[in-house]
């Protein structure tokens, strides 16, 4: 009797239990179920600091790039430039050749004697045993050939004479030349000399009285 007691009031305990969780459960879906929107709160605006004046950035250069230095290349020696070879001297001035006259003169010759005088003989060619040549007019004077200071005809052999100074007349030193004209007057010969008279005496191997120049026909 008693056990059964206990057990009603346990069932009894355990549906007043279940009533109430399930009452709780209810409840609780129910809140969930209906939202009780919530009030948010407005917000608050905070006033913005009045503007400041920035200072633009100075514009800056861009950093300068450090050129690369740019590699010289070795230089190689210069090569000497070749010695420069001297132009040839000018050639020295040439004497222009003598004209080609019909007759050539001997080397003159000079030796003492008892006057003063210049002798000489034309030949027909350079052969010494050749004939004289006559009819030709014999000119002293000098060096140059030309104004003759004396002019004489040579003889049919070909022989000529100047006579400076007779036997027992005084004679005069100096320096005298010979050559030919023809009938015109014009020079057909070379000049031939000097004869240089210096009067010396007759011991005197230079002593130079009487000159001779021979003449040949080329």
């Amino acid at each position: 009797m008693i056990l059964k007691y206990w057990v009603s009031r346990l069932v009894l305990g355990v549906l007043l239990f279940a009533g109430a969780l399930a009452c709780r459960t209810t409840d609780v879906l129910l809140a969930q179920a209906t939202t009780i929107p919530t009030r948010t709160p407005r917000p608050t605006f905070t006033p913005l600091p009045p503007p400041t004046d920035t200072p633009e950035p100075t514009a800056t250069n861009p950093p300068t790039s450090t050129p690369v230095p740019t590699r010289r290349p070795t230089a190689r020696p210069t090569p000497r430039p070749p010695t420069p070879v001297p132009p040839p001297p000018p050639a020295a001035p040439t004497t222009p050749p003598q004209p080609q006259f019909q007759y050539a003169a001997n080397p003159a010759i000079c030796t003492h004697a008892g006057n003063q005088y210049i002798k000489g003989r034309v030949y027909d060619s350079k052969d010494p045993s050749a004939n004289g040549v006559a009819g030709l007019m014999m000119a002293l004077g000098g060096a140059d050939g030309n104004n003759a200071y004396v002019t004489t005809p040579n003889e049919y052999d070909g022989v000529y004479t100047f006579t400076l100074a007779a036997p027992g007349q005084a004679a005069n030193a100096g320096t005298y030349y010979v050559w030919i004209l023809d009938g015109s007057g014009k020079r057909i010969s070379d000049v031939g000399g000097p004869i240089n008279f210096n009067l010396l005496g007759p011991d005197a191997s230079n002593s130079c009285w009487a000159g001779s120049v021979d003449f040949w026909r080329r």
